[in-house]
C-alpha cells in the first residue's frame, strides 16, 4: 500500500508555503533524502533537498 502524504501548498506574501502534518514529516524527510543510485543529478535541485531536509530535522528536534 502507498503511503499520501496530507498538507498544503500555499501562497503567503511572496513566499510559498508548504503545509505537512507532523506526523508525516519524517516520511516527507525520507522521500527528500538522496538517491544512492549513481545517475547524474543536478547540484541545484539536490540542494534544495538538503535544505527543507534539513529545515524539518530542526523542526523534529525542537519538539
Amino acid at each position: 500500500m502507498t503511503s499520501i502524504l496530507t498538507g498544503s501548498i500555499r501562497l503567503e506574501d511572496d513566499f510559498a508555503v508548504i503545509r505537512i502534518p507532523m506526523s508525516e514529516v519524517h516520511a516527507f524527510r525520507v522521500a527528500l533524502s538522496p538517491c544512492p543510485c549513481k545517475a547524474a543529478k543536478s547540484f541545484a535541485t539536490a540542494g534544495i533537498r538538503e535544505r527543507i531536509e534539513q529545515g524539518l530535522a530542526q523542526l523534529e528536534a525542537h519538539l
